[in-house]
């Protein structure tokens, strides 16, 4: 089975391929399926074209695939739109098939908030979530077992991830970095490096 990876990935950065392939190792998928936003609905950001490119660059074979799913569905990019899509083309809309789920990459803090997005009851419905510990989290503990507890009582289903070290790395810090021509070299991988610089980005 496939795990899919959502988000802007603007830039696709280090850590984010650190993330999925610790991913990969601990559950067993097959791939991680990077899925850039088209057009994200609360933030501006750089033009599909380009973060799709710089995945391509990024992602290999071996790890995973990138895509384009987003830029042929209606704007702006709600996440129950392309689950909806995704769901149908992998398992089809046969009834006997509808206990099966989608893997999602979510960070502690957005799996909390997820009935604050566009119609959750379509992402409770469809995917199994794979929850990510917070950026300060060091330990189990850090979790709020109650808001977890609260989330599965209301029908979400998820495995939370205990192996998943964060890359200590921002996609801020290298937008302005690459801004000022910076050396961004240690955040991103080099073919991604020379395509910033190559059309420019983010001055």
């Amino acid at each position: 089975m496939d795990c899919y990876f959502f988000g802007t990935f603007n830039p696709p950065h280090l850590g984010h391929i650190s993330l999925a392939k610790a991913v990969k190792a601990e559950f067993g998928f097959e791939k991680i399926i990077f899925v850039p936003a088209f057009l994200p609905p609360h933030k501006k950001t750089l033009d599909f074209i380009h973060r799709y490119n710089m995945l391509k660059l990024t992602v290999d074979n071996v790890l995973g695939q990138v895509s384009d799913i987003e830029s042929r569905l209606a704007t702006p990019s709600y996440s129950f739109q392309t689950v909806n899509v995704l769901y149908e083309t992998i398992f089809g809309t046969k009834k006997a098939r509808s206990y099966n789920k989608i893997p999602f990459i979510i960070g502690y803090d957005a799996f909390i908030d997820i009935e604050k997005w566009k119609n959750p009851d379509i992402l409770r419905e469809k995917l199994e979530f794979i929850v990510l510990k917070r950026h300060s989290c060091t330990k189990e503990k850090d979790v709020k077992t109650e808001d977890i507890m609260a989330l599965k009582d209301r029908g979400y289903t998820f495995r939370l991830a205990k192996n998943v070290e964060y890359y200590d790395v921002s996609s801020n810090n290298i937008r302005a970095l690459a801004a000022q021509n910076g050396d961004i070299s240690e955040f991103v991988d080099k073919k991604v490096e020379e395509y910033i610089y190559e059309y420019k980005l983010y001055r």
